[in-house]
């Protein structure tokens, strides 16, 4: 599943604090909690982080940084 810095920004948020979030006016807050709630990401309840919530940043955290090979096309593998 893809998801999108907005949603991870949302559970992240849900995650560490229990403070409203700063753009929950926006049009897309609310369609995005209830895709995160119905997903089980997000407590309905208190909008809390659930246990599968919490293993998806886990898995978030886990995942490495990609690394960066710049490749010159004109160069093949013997290096002619």
């Amino acid at each position: 599943m893809n998801w999108t810095p907005y949603e991870i920004t949302i559970v992240l948020h849900h995650y560490t604090g229990r403070s409203p979030f700063p753009g929950q006016d926006a049009p897309l807050y609310a369609p995005t909690i209830n895709k995160l709630c119905n997903l089980g990401i997000l407590s309905i309840l208190d909008l809390e982080v659930t246990e599968l919530g919490k293993a998806l940043i886990d898995q978030w955290l886990r995942t490495p940084l990609p690394i960066v090979k710049y490749v010159d096309p004109f160069v093949n593998s013997e290096g002619e």
